[in-house]
């Protein structure tokens, strides 16, 4: 009986940790960007030994890969060992770009990523804005060998270290996004009711806020770019306008027209300057 207590344990602790960690390899597969090198195939769970018993048959592979932290190389790399308790000698190091803060030592991670042979000119292609700094001592005991070049991170406690934390929204963004809310309430509003026989006066205050947004929308872009959106605001406006109008005038196929192609417009700029974050929020992308 005692022997059963005493394995029961382990077993437990070990089937929390199986279930975690294809929990966890399920929610990085469903939220995850195409590793930096663009490795093949889906995400394969692996292990570092199994990795390190046959590397030629993972280069490649985007794996997401269950092991302990054996020492921080540098800010953004450190090797693990698939045991805990001792050092084998049986390392795979592991590049992680974007690490926001080191690892502790003898941790479980998984990490999620392709797989490579580490040679510095290499991994500058496969990630052109990423420094490496690494020391010459470990560069050359780690060439030619297998390594992790990370797009994921993830402790036991599901923190993603490789994910730099979401910069709170600044006053003007927050007031761009009240813009929107008023356009997603009110513009799905006026495409739908313009069937209505009472049209031109039911649809006239949803119209006028649809104009006025896209004019406050068309100001913050020229304030703060991107120069492209700016653009299709103003051309979004002069869209609105006609629906505004020809509702006044009692034009509706005009202002259905106008209506289908200010949809077409909205769906072009979300689709070239809008991006979802991993809180769910949508942020307005930089340059163009």
């Amino acid at each position: 009986m005692s022997q059963v207590s005493r394995v029961r344990p382990r077993r437990t602790g070990a089937s929390v940790v199986a279930l975690s960690a294809a929990l966890l390899a399920l929610s990085l597969a469903l939220r995850a960007q195409a590793p930096a090198g663009g490795g093949r195939g889906a995400l394969v769970p692996m292990t570092a030994s199994t990795i390190l018993r046959n590397p030629d048959a993972h280069v490649g592979e985007t794996v997401s890969m269950m092991a302990t932290v054996e020492a921080v190389v540098s800010k953004t790399a450190f090797t693990m060992d698939q045991d805990r308790t001792k050092s084998t000698g049986q390392e795979i190091l592991v590049i992680a770009p974007g690490l926001t803060k080191a690892p502790d030592v003898n941790a479980y991670l998984t990490v999620q990523g392709e797989v490579m042979k580490f040679d510095p000119a290499e991994l500058a292609k496969k990630s052109p804005t990423y420094t490496l700094d690494l020391p010459a001592d470990v560069v050359a005991r780690f060439r030619g060998k297998p390594c992790v070049l990370a797009t994921a991170v993830v402790t036991d406690k599901l923190v993603d270290l490789e994910k730099k934390p979401i910069v709170p929204m600044t006053p003007a963004e927050l007031s761009f996004q009240k813009l929107m809310t008023t356009i997603n309430s009110a513009f799905p509003a006026v495409r739908t009711g313009l069937d209505q026989p009472n049209a031109a006066t039911a649809l006239k205050d949803q119209a006028a806020a649809v104009k006025k947004s896209f004019g406050d929308a068309q100001a913050y872009f020229g304030a703060n770019g991107p120069a492209g959106a700016t653009k299709l605001a103003g051309d979004a406006l002069a869209l609105a306008t006609t629906i505004d109008d020809s509702l006044a005038a009692g034009k509706i196929e005009d202002a259905k027209t106008a209506a289908t192609n200010l949809q077409q417009m909205c769906t072009t700029c979300h689709g070239q300057y809008r991006e979802r974050l991993d809180d769910g929020s949508y942020r307005i992308k930089s340059g163009g």
